[in-house]
């Protein structure tokens, strides 16, 4: 820290004027004119300490807490929910939002990644992500330790897993939006690669195959986790269902490792035989990212969302997605 303190702006403007405010009141034959030129130096350097040591706090962090909002083609308020995520981590980082801001020169403009598109306009969004990517990658650069980025994502669930393929495979915090505080709250803490690790028994979900599985050229996985079922005879065949067995809600973070661990694991065997694989889906958004963040763009995956009555392709093969220009 000491270092830095002759860098701060405070140590800068002590320098800069002592010399000169000594000589002017040395001129001026003003009592213990160096004096006081001496107080006003070790004043701003004081400051400049203090300045510092707030710095500091952040800089002894193993990972520094970045919030970050997607919101994709939702009329809900990103900026409110920015300000939620701010509310929640400075009780632990007082003026985390202005520390953000003077010390890394990361706004909250920097923070708010937002498309309005067409979410079926596979070409387009492919290019916002492509962007986010590197938006992403710039806000990590300017820091100066590993970054752990808070997240809240406000948009359809097919999207949602889409930004979980570009994040990076742990060191993210996933916020939900809770209605009766009207706030985003913590609903898992991603500090490891638990959530993708294979499992061979099934605890919260009941796994149905539909029609031959084995020897189809394309297999359709459909994942039920929430109120709103999916509907499976708007869906091709064969069918993998996979179907919650603790009810249509989710709140413990175990049970979301454990629920992606099992559909994570139902993918993977999976894809070793069969050459393309589609998903539809009804679960929590916490679910999407997650699932995302596992199956990232290796796969021959078709990610679908309902809408107008069927399920529509948002993107037709994950594995040509690269999050490069």
């Amino acid at each position: 820290m000491f270092e830095n303190i002759f860098a701060n702006r405070f140590a800068v403007i002590a320098t800069f004027f002592a010399v000169p405010i000594a000589f002017l009141a040395d001129y001026a034959s003003v009592p213990y004119a160096y004096g006081i030129a001496a107080l006003f130096v070790i004043l701003f350097f004081l400051l400049a300490y203090w300045d510092e040591g707030k710095k500091q706090k952040l800089y002894n962090e193993p990972n520094i807490p970045i919030p970050v909002v997607f919101n994709i083609s939702n009329p809900a308020d990103a900026r409110s929910a920015l300000g939620s995520l701010f509310e929640t981590l400075e009780k632990d980082f007082p003026g985390h939002e202005e520390n953000l801001k003077k010390y890394f020169n990361i706004t909250a403009d920097d923070l708010i990644f937002k498309y309005d598109g067409d979410i079926f306009d596979e070409a387009r969004f492919t290019d916002f992500l492509k962007i986010t990517k590197h938006e992403i990658k710039k806000l990590e650069a300017r820091t100066p330790k590993n970054v752990h980025f808070h997240i809240v994502y406000i948009g359809p669930i097919a999207n949602a897993i889409l930004i979980g393929t570009m994040l990076g495979t742990e060191g993210v915090t996933l916020y939900q939006y809770n209605k009766s505080s009207d706030s985003y709250t913590i609903s898992l803490v991603v500090d490891s690669r638990a959530y993708k690790e294979h499992v061979a028994e099934f605890q919260i979900i009941r796994k149905t195959e539909i029609g031959d599985v084995a020897d189809s050229p394309n297999v359709t996985v459909a994942i039920d986790l929430a109120s709103h079922k999916v509907a499976l005879d708007k869906l091709e065949k064969p069918i993998i269902h996979l179907e919650s067995t603790v009810g249509a809600t989710i709140h413990k973070p175990e049970d979301f490792i454990r629920a992606n661990q099992e559909i994570y694991s139902v993918i993977n065997t999976l894809q070793q035989h069969a050459p393309h694989i589609t998903l539809a889906y009804s679960m929590p958004t916490t679910i999407g990212i997650l699932l995302g963040m596992s199956i990232q763009n290796y796969w021959d995956i078709a990610l679908t969302q309902y809408s107008e009555g069927e399920y529509k392709t948002v993107v037709s093969h994950l594995n040509k997605i690269k999050y490069y220009f």
